[in-house]
């Protein structure tokens, strides 16, 4: 068993207080582990854990991990999933287990997280222009190289910044650095490549950096259709594959270098432009693809748009209780934005269970979601009332993930086989 392993298997053995939301049914009374409550093996339905909560399914999360894992290996890429996604070690263990080669987070302190549950290749996918990041950055450096951290830089003060700090803890290591291509109207990068190659200067000439890659990120991109921006992408990876060959060829980079992009809805694109090229290793970052959703990735995901012959599974569920029926074609649920992700649309209703007993949710449009309450236009002839409870199918998982610091594992039967702990 690995030192991450290990240290992952201890969370199981942490107690979770009956307090924790989603917890404290009658089989929870106590500070309980996860692996104490997998002994008892309730359901996560009939009333065994408290509502709302939230669910993973496992036979849908194990089939997420294994198609991307297939995905990424038939091509020749490598996988750093992003973990800002479930920030669960339990879940990015089950990844580099299926042949992830590490790990990406938006942050430095996602990044001791994971570096914490001893992930020893990670990505800061951002700048990092704060001392105490940038400090955390070289110390891991410097005490095992064998950790590969690396981040991004995109302005020339931005280099002085990082190097600064680097050589000021007197380490003989230089911090990994990607340079960072953006676009107009996205977020961080650099946007031209006369900038580029400044950038790319100062890292040559700076004492504390090294530079291994560009990177980018086309899911800032924003078309009227799907199709125009799986257009775009291509094109930005386009410039992409044009900046790294220029800084290949002028001495900048050393082959192989490493080129990231990749989200979670035009990573085939990515994969179309990329790939398969002998000056670079391409890296991708999805994240959502692990428990993919019901609304947004449900659209534009490769795996739904059939380029792929492969498919993904929602994975994440909330079950709510149905509050109140004030007339006969409205019922409010007991779950909001506290329980569920909203930035990308309203959660749809999958399907309800009274005591056991299926009950019709078709008919039923969500309208609005209010801290606590999400409340539902239904037909005169739907049969839900109070005391009924709803199976919600989200849209981005990645902020309903944060809502929670327990989340059960559930098999096909909905008897709890696990729980994962996140750490936002």
């Amino acid at each position: 068993m690995t030192s991450y392993d290990a240290r992952v298997q201890a969370l199981r053995r942490e107690p979770i207080e009956p307090t924790e939301k989603g917890f404290g049914g009658p089989l929870h009374t106590g500070p309980t582990s996860a692996e104490e409550l997998v002994a008892a093996a309730p359901l996560a339905t009939g009333g065994w854990l408290s509502s709302p909560r939230v669910v993973v399914r496992e036979s849908a999360l194990g089939h997420n991990i294994a198609t991307m894992a297939q995905y990424c290996a038939d091509r020749g890429v490598l996988l750093y999933p992003h973990g800002k996604t479930t920030m669960a070690p339990q879940v990015v263990a089950a990844q580099l287990a299926a042949g992830a080669s590490g790990v990406t987070v938006a942050t430095v302190s996602q990044a001791r997280v994971f570096h914490h549950f001893g992930v020893t290749q990670v990505l800061v996918a951002n700048e990092v222009t704060d001392r105490a990041g940038a400090l955390w950055l070289a110390q891991v450096l410097d005490r095992d190289p064998a950790n590969t951290v690396m981040c991004y830089v995109d302005s020339v003060h931005g280099v002085e910044l990082l190097d600064a700090v680097v050589r000021d803890t007197g380490t003989s290591h230089r911090l990994a650095v990607l340079l960072e291509l953006g676009h107009e109207g996205g977020r961080t990068g650099v946007r031209t490549t006369a900038a580029a190659r400044s950038i790319a200067e100062a890292v040559v000439h700076s004492g504390g950096l090294r530079l291994v890659g560009t990177a980018g990120y086309e899911g800032s991109l924003v078309r009227p259709t799907p199709e125009q921006t799986a257009t775009a992408a291509r094109e930005y990876c386009t410039r992409m594959a044009e900046l790294t060959t220029t800084l290949l060829k002028e001495g900048y980079l050393e082959q192989p270098a490493l080129v990231s992009a990749g989200g979670s809805a035009y990573f085939d694109a990515v994969v179309d432009v990329l790939a398969d090229e002998p000056g670079w290793q391409l890296v991708l970052r999805s994240g959502c693809y692990v428990t993919h959703d019901h609304g947004l990735y449900r659209s534009l995901s490769p795996f739904e748009r059939g380029e792929t012959g492969l498919s993904l599974r929602p994975a994440l569920g909330v079950w709510a209780p149905v509050l109140s029926r004030p007339d006969r074609t409205t019922v409010v649920l007991g779950a909001g934005r506290r329980d569920v992700s909203s930035d990308a649309g309203l959660p749809v209703l999958l399907a309800a269970d009274r005591a056991g007993t299926r009950v019709d949710v078709g008919d039923t449009e969500p309208e609005r979601l209010f801290d606590q309450h999400l409340v539902v236009t239904v037909s005169s002839e739907n049969d839900l009332r109070p005391g009924d409870e709803v199976e919600l199918g989200i849209s981005h998982p990645c902020t309903t993930f944060d809502k929670w610091r327990w989340i059960p594992v559930v098999d096909d039967d909905d008897r709890v086989v696990d729980v994962l702990r996140t750490f936002f």
